[in-house]
């Protein structure tokens, strides 16, 4: 409880700074600090959805009979390490109707002789808001989505540049202002499925990690192709935004079915990661490119990102065999999904930096 109190207060206020000098800011006539406005609406709506969901119970018990949208595999049942084929409803266990599985005496999770293994290694509690770590530490990527788009205000106003003139990461423009919306996406989306437990939150999370990796990849590959080479660079924000949305649509609809939602993980984020190797290597290899990012900044944010992926799989119970369902409930005391979302937060910042720091040879 005391460390649910901490988190909200801590990026609460990390929220409320950004959100309040952006909108004092526009408020006495400086027009760049609209793209915080705008981002500080956009938190505000989703923050809103979130907490009508935890007053409302997301929607209260079903009727008997009906469906309750819990997310599949929200709690699987384990004999050592060894699953067993119990996996009940959570929301019928907490409306206390039949759970999908016999054997479950009142206020447990498992039929006698096994023990739950819980999402992410979090036990889920009764309530609005079944896993408070990981629910309220995605306030951070609505931190960090505000913070940066607060820091525009150094771009100036739109088409005003800092360093390279042409990088649409230090303008106030499409892709910067999709990024920062992007980051801000990342949190409630997250909330909605750690405190609802709900299937449909379930996609609204993957959808929202996808995004920002999809929307890496396309930058990157695209930079790597063209832009860094001198080519294509006043196209690049519609360009950039056109297939990423075309990818965001397919993915969407492959992502419907939950079992496909992890392959979707992959199929952003390791075309990123090899697109920044190749990119770094070219960029320092090369005497015939044209613009070049900071080679350290990439470093730094490659470690964080391998950190952060660690702990992920860490703490994931669908990951094995680093995760079996003993290491899983051994690791429940330690807020390590939660800490993922805090670490993957300052690693969004870390990746618009680098965009940002391209620069002309």
């Amino acid at each position: 409880m005391a460390l649910t109190v901490l988190m909200i207060i801590v990026f609460g206020i990390a929220i409320i700074i950004p959100a309040t000098w952006s909108i004092i800011g526009l408020i006495r006539g400086n027009t760049s600090f609209w793209p915080g406005v705008v981002g500080t609406a956009f938190a505000v709506i989703l923050l809103v959805v979130t907490f009508v969901g935890i007053g409302t119970n997301w929607g209260g018990c079903p009727k008997p009979g009906e469906p309750t949208g819990s997310s599949k595999g929200a709690v699987k049942c384990a004999t050592g390490d060894t699953y067993a084929p119990c996996e009940p409803d959570v929301w019928r266990l907490e409306c206390r109707q039949a759970p999908g599985c016999t054997g479950i005496s009142p206020g447990e999770f498992c039929p006698k002789g096994q023990k739950p293994v819980f999402p992410f290694c979090e036990h889920i509690q009764t309530g609005g808001v079944k896993q408070p770590w990981a629910t309220w530490s995605d306030l951070s990527f609505v931190a960090a989505g505000l913070w940066l788009m607060w820091f525009f205000q150094y771009f100036g106003s739109p088409g005003s540049t800092l360093g390279t003139r042409d990088n649409p990461m230090v303008t106030i423009g499409l892709l910067s202002i999709t990024y920062g919306l992007i980051v801000i996406f990342m949190g409630p989306p997250s909330q909605w499925f750690h405190a609802s437990m709900k299937e449909w939150g379930g996609w609204f999370d993957s959808m929202s990690v996808v995004a920002w990796l999809m929307f890496n990849a396309v930058y990157v590959i695209y930079t790597l192709a063209a832009a860094m080479w001198g080519n294509g660079r006043g196209m690049r924000p519609l360009a950039v935004l056109i297939i990423w949305g075309a990818l965001i649509v397919i993915c969407g609809l492959i992502g419907m079915n939950d079992d496909a939602r992890l392959y979707l993980y992959f199929a952003g984020g390791v075309p990123w990661g090899i697109a920044e190797v190749i990119y770094l290597i070219v960029g320092l290899k090369s005497s015939n490119v044209k613009y070049r990012r900071t080679w350290w900044l990439f470093v730094i944010n490659f470690v964080l990102l391998a950190v952060t992926m660690l702990i992920w799989v860490f703490f994931n119970p669908e990951v094995t065999p680093l995760t079996p369902p003993t290491a899983c409930q051994a690791r429940e005391a330690f807020p390590g999904h939660a800490l993922f979302h805090i670490l993957a937060s300052f690693a969004t910042i870390l990746t618009f930096a680098s965009f940002a720091s391209e620069r002309e040879v």
